[in-house]
C-alpha cells in the first residue's frame, strides 16, 4: 500500500471462529478500511507526493479532490479496481467468511443479517453505518470523501459507490434507498430522506445489546427466560386450542377478543412461555398508531419475536368505544412481521379481511365457578375472617382475571401488615372495590352506609325478610351451583327488593342496612338525570346504568321508583307508546340484571304488576305503632347524649303519631334546643321540638293533649 499499510484482517485465524462481535467487527473494520482506501486512490489527484498524509487535515482543494471522481463518479469502486486491488478485497471478505463458518454464537450483527433477509449490498451498508457509531475516526474520513466537513456519517451516494456490484447501475441501487421496506427500515427515517446513512436508535440497540429496551407503549416479553405473572388457572382448553393454532404452519391473523382484563394478553404470554419464544407486546392507543406498528415491526424483525396489537380500539365525538379500523389492521399486515402468526387483542369482535388466515377466539366473562378458583389461588393462605367465604366474593364481585389478582394482592399486602394472617369482611371487600372502575357517579350518587341491624325498629317478619334477602347473595353459589339450581334457573339470578310504605318508614335506612351487611357500596339513582323528554334517551339512560352497575358490582337504589316503574296505560298516543316501551325495557333489564337492586316506593299501586313477578322480596314498611315509636326515640339519641331523668318516652311516643322520618327530626331538633340552653336533652326541648314538626306538617297541637307537659311548653317557649 505505497508508503502506508493498512489494518488487516487476521489470515492466520482462517479456520477459526469468532470469540465475540467485538473481535468480528475488527475485521470489518479492516474490511471498510480497505474500501475506504481504494475508493480515495481512485478518486484523488495523482501527484507525485500523493499519499494518506491529506486525509487527516482535510488540506486537498476542491478542485484536486473532483478532478478524477467526476471522471467516475457513476461506475462504484468494484469497477475501478486493477486485478490485484480487487484480489486483495476478495481475499478479505473470504477470511470473515471463513471465520463466520466456525463460529458456534450468534451475534446480533449476523442474527441482524438473517433475519432481515440483507444481501451482500444492504450488508455492506449496515456494516459502515455501524462501524461510523463505534470509531470516531471515520468522521473524518466520511467528511472529507464526502467534501463535506458537515457531514461526519456515510451518505447513499457514498454507500452505493463503495458497495455497488460490478456490471450494476448506480440509479439502480440508489433507488432502494427511496423503498420502504426491511432494508430501509433499519436507518432513521428522516436522516435517509436526507441521504443520510444513520441507523434506527433499535437498531444500534440491537447490535449493541443484542435486544431492545421497553419503549412507551411497546415491551419485548422473552418466554425463555421470563415468566407470566401468576399461574394458567382457567381456561386451558382456550390455551390449548392456541398451541394448536401456533403449531400450524403458514401465516395466521390470530384475534383474541374480550373485555378489559380477560387475560388475552395473558394466554400469549403463557403461549410464549410454553414454546420459548419471544413476542414484542404493542399498544396502538397513541395519536400515530401505524408509526407506533411499524416500530413494533422492526422490534420484532430485530428479535425474531411474535407480535401481539392491543389497544386498537378508537373514540368517536361523543366518546363511544368502536371496533379497531379495517384499514390500521391490514396496514399492519403489509409490513411484512418478522413471524407468521400476529395476534390482535381486542375488545370487540375483529371484522377485517386480511391475506392470510383469520382465526377469532374469544375469551368470555368469567363464570362464577373460575372467579372460585381464581380467588383461590391468588388468595393463597390468606384467612379470610368474620364468616367471609369466597363463595361469596366471587358472586358479588363479577371480577376479570385481573382484577382478582390485583384484589388478592392488595388482601395480601394488608394480610402482612396485619400480622395475623388473615383479613376481615371489610378490608377484602374494599380491595375488591379498589379495582372497580365505573362511570356511575354520573348517573347516580353514592350513598355511604351508616346503619346497622341495630338501629332497625320494625316487626319480626320484615326483618327476617331482609335478613332472608341478604343470604340470597351469600349462599348463591350454594344454591345455584352446589345444588344445581343454575341448570333450572339460566336467567334472572338477580336480587331484587321492593320497599314499601308511608315516607319515613324506614325504606333508605333498611337499603343502608343491607349494603351493610354485605359490604358492598350503595348508589342512588337520581331519576331526573335518567328520565327524558326525549325518545330513546330514557333507555339510553337505563342501559348505562345497569351496564356500570354491572361493572361496578354495587346496589343500585331507586328511591320514588314509582316515576319510571309506573303502569303501562292503553296507547292513545305517542306519548302513551313511549312510556309503555319504557316501562318494558326497564322490565327487561330488572330481570336481565344479575346484581342486587332495590327500589322503594310511597305509592305501592302505582308499580306495573308486571314488575311483581320480577321482584324477588316486597317489603311492606308499616307505619310505626307506640312501641316501635318509643323504641325509635330511644334507639335515634346516641349513648354519649347526655339526657335529663325528666323524659316520658312513653307519653312522646303514644301521643306524637309521627313515623321514623319525623321522631329523628324531633330527636336532632331537641339535641340542638338543648345545646342551645346549654342543657342536658330533657322533657322540654323534645316536646317543643315535636309540636313545631307537627305544625311543620300542619297538625295542631291543643293544650290540653299535653296534659301535665303542657307548662313545658310554655316554660320552654319563655
Amino acid at each position: 500500500m505505497e508508503e502506508y499499510d493498512l489494518r488487516d484482517t487476521s489470515y492466520e485465524k482462517w479456520g477459526q471462529g469468532y470469540a465475540s462481535q467485538w473481535e468480528l467487527m475488527s475485521d470489518l473494520f479492516a474490511w471498510v478500511d480497505l474500501r475506504l482506501y481504494l475508493f480515495y486512490k481512485h478518486h484523488q489527484w495523482l501527484g507525485p507526493k500523493n499519499d494518506m498524509r491529506n486525509m487527516l487535515g482535510l488540506v486537498v482543494s476542491r478542485e484536486e479532490f473532483e478532478h478524477n471522481l467526476m471522471k467516475g463518479a457513476q461506475l462504484g469502486l468494484t469497477a475501478q479496481l486493477d486485478g490485484q486491488e480487487a484480489e486483495e478485497l476478495t481475499a478479505t471478505a473470504a477470511v470473515i467468511r471463513s471465520r463466520l463458518g466456525h463460529t458456534r454464537e450468534e451475534f446480533p450483527l449476523c442474527q441482524l443479517f438473517q433475519r432481515c433477509g440483507l444481501d451482500e449490498f444492504e450488508q455492506g451498508c449496515l456494516v459502515l453505518a455501524y462501524a461510523a457509531v463505534l470509531d470516531h475516526k471515520y468522521e473524518k474520513l466520511l467528511a472529507y470523501l464526502q467534501d463535506d466537513i458537515t457531514l461526519k456519517a456515510p451518505t447513499v451516494a457514498l454507500a452505493v459507490q463503495l458497495f455497488l456490484p460490478q456490471g450494476r447501475t448506480m440509479e439502480e441501487y440508489l433507488s432502494r434507498f427511496s423503498r420502504r421496506d426491511r432494508f430501509t427500515q433499519l436507518f432513521d427515517g428522516e436522516r435517509l430522506l436526507a441521504g443520510q446513512l444513520i441507523l434506527h436508535p433499535g437498531v444500534q440497540e440491537f447490535l449493541s445489546t443484542g435486544t431492545v429496551a421497553p419503549l412507551p407503549g411497546m415491551r419485548l416479553f422473552d418466554g425463555a427466560r421470563e415468566k407470566p405473572d401468576g399461574a394458567l388457572v382457567i381456561r386451558q382448553e382456550l390455551a390449548r386450542r392456541l398451541d394448536l393454532l401456533y403449531q400450524e404452519p403458514g401465516e395466521r391473523a390470530i384475534c383474541l377478543t374480550g373485555g378489559a382484563g380477560a387475560g388475552k394478553r395473558f394466554q400469549v404470554e403463557h403461549l410464549m412461555t410454553r414454546n420459548r419464544r419471544r413476542c414484542v407486546f404493542v399498544e396502538l392507543d397513541g395519536e400515530r398508531p401505524e408509526e407506533r406498528a411499524r416500530e413494533g415491526v422492526l422490534v420484532a424483525r430485530l428479535t425474531g419475536a411474535c407480535l401481539c396489537f392491543s389497544h386498537m380500539e378508537r373514540k368517536d365525538a361523543d366518546g363511544t368505544l368502536l371496533p379497531p379500523p379495517e384499514s390500521l389492521l391490514r396496514a399492519i399486515l403489509e409490513m411484512e412481521p418478522a413471524q407468521e402468526k400476529v395476534f390482535f387483542l381486542s375488545r370487540f369482535p375483529v371484522r377485517a379481511q386480511f391475506r392470510c388466515l383469520t382465526v377469532e377466539l374469544e375469551v368470555p366473562d368469567t363464570t362464577e365457578e373460575e372467579r372460585i378458583r381464581l380467588f383461590q389461588a391468588f388468595l393463597g393462605n390468606i384467612v379470610l375472617k368474620d364468616g367471609l367465604t369466597i363463595e361469596e366474593l366471587a358472586a358479588k364481585f363479577r371480577f376479570s382475571p385481573r382484577q382478582v389478582q390485583l384484589a388478592c394482592r392488595q388482601a395480601a399486602g394488608l394480610s402482612e401488615l396485619d400480622g395475623q394472617g388473615g383479613i376481615s369482611s371489610r378490608e377484602m371487600h374494599q380491595c375488591c372495590y379498589r379495582q372497580v372502575v365505573h362511570k356511575l357517579g354520573d348517573l347516580a350518587s353514592r350513598v355511604r352506609p351508616a346503619f346497622g341491624w341495630d338501629d332497625v325498629v320494625m316487626p319480626p317478619e320484615q326483618k327476617r325478610l331482609l335478613q332472608h334477602a341478604c343470604g340470597h347473595i351469600k349462599f348463591q353459589h350454594k344454591v345455584y351451583y352446589q345444588w344445581g339450581f343454575d341448570r333450572k334457573i339460566t336467567y334472572g339470578r338477580g336480587l331484587s327488593i321492593l320497599f314499601a310504605g308511608a315516607p319515613g318508614t324506614g325504606k333508605t335506612m333498611c337499603a343502608q342496612v343491607i349494603a351493610n351487611e354485605l359490604n358492598m357500596e350503595i348508589y342512588k339513582i337520581n331519576i331526573s338525570q335518567i328520565v327524558s323528554k326525549y325518545i330513546g334517551e330514557t333507555e339510553k339512560n337505563l342501559q348505562a346504568v345497569f351496564t356500570e352497575a354491572k361493572r361496578s358490582n354495587c346496589i343500585l337504589f331507586f328511591d320514588e321508583c314509582d316515576a319510571i316503574f309506573g303502569k303501562r296505560s292503553e296507547v292513545k298516543d305517542a306519548h302513551d307508546r313511549n312510556a309503555n316501551v319504557e316501562v318494558a325495557y326497564l322490565l327487561q333489564q330488572i330481570e336481565e340484571h344479575d346484581g342486587v337492586c332495590i327500589m322503594a316506593t310511597n305509592l305501592i299501586g302505582n308499580i306495573d304488576a308486571a314488575f311483581m313477578r320480577r321482584i324477588t322480596y316486597v317489603v311492606h314498611f308499616p307505619f310505626p305503632d307506640a312501641a316501635m315509636r318509643q323504641e325509635i326515640f330511644r334507639r335515634t339519641i346516641p349513648d354519649q347524649a347526655p339526657l335529663a331523668d325528666d323524659i316520658d318516652w312513653g307519653f312522646l311516643a303514644e301521643k306524637f303519631e309521627l313515623s321514623g322520618g319525623h321522631i329523628k327530626n324531633i330527636v336532632l331538633s331537641a339535641a340542638f334546643l338543648a345545646a342551645l340552653e346549654g342543657e342536658r336533652i330533657g322533657m322540654s326541648h323534645l316536646l317543643r321540638a315535636a309540636v313545631g314538626e307537627m305544625k311543620k306538617n300542619e297538625i295542631v297541637v291543643v293544650r290540653e293533649e299535653l296534659r301535665e307537659y303542657a307548662d313545658l311548653l310554655e316554660e320552654g317557649n319563655r
